[in-house]
């Protein structure tokens, strides 16, 4: 236990929740500087294309932004909780900081479980349903709700 009750540990432990959260932002902005508009240039083509490009950005983000989401968010409850327990009064007072982070970053986790999932789920089942169909004019059907 003493490793925790060091200064060493949860100073480092900061330092790697920035890291990641750097790495995370990073990871966002390229795939939504990126991706998106080259899947917008997709409107001239078909929505099997766009839905195609739509799902390797949905594999990417799973892959690597929400996993990145919840390391972070495991490590700075750590960080909050060793914060808040250190005998260090500059260190214990720096708790409520982290506590406060970690309250703001979670506010991302119900917006992507209340809007970000659904929708891409339904934009998941359009293509399985754009492939599985034989109507020539379903591209046309589905592209209004793809363009959404």
């Amino acid at each position: 236990m003493d490793i925790f009750t060091n200064t060493t540990f949860p100073k480092c432990l900061a330092a790697l929740n920035l890291i990641l959260v750097a790495l995370i932002a990073g990871a966002a902005s390229t795939l939504y500087i990126s991706s998106i508009p080259i899947i917008k240039l997709g409107r001239s083509h078909s929505s099997k294309v766009m839905l195609k490009q739509f799902r390797l950005l949905v594999v990417l983000g799973g892959r690597y932004l929400q996993t990145g989401s919840r390391i972070w968010a495991a490590s700075m409850a750590i960080l909050t909780w060793l914060l808040y327990v250190h005998q260090d009064e500059v260190l214990s007072g720096r708790g409520r900081y982290s506590a406060a982070a970690l309250f703001i970053g979670a506010q991302a986790g119900w917006y992507e479980i209340v809007y970000v999932f659904p929708t891409n789920d339904r934009l998941m089942e359009m293509e399985v349903e754009l492939l599985k169909s034989d109507d020539a004019e379903a591209d046309q059907k589905i592209r209004k709700e793809v363009l959404l």
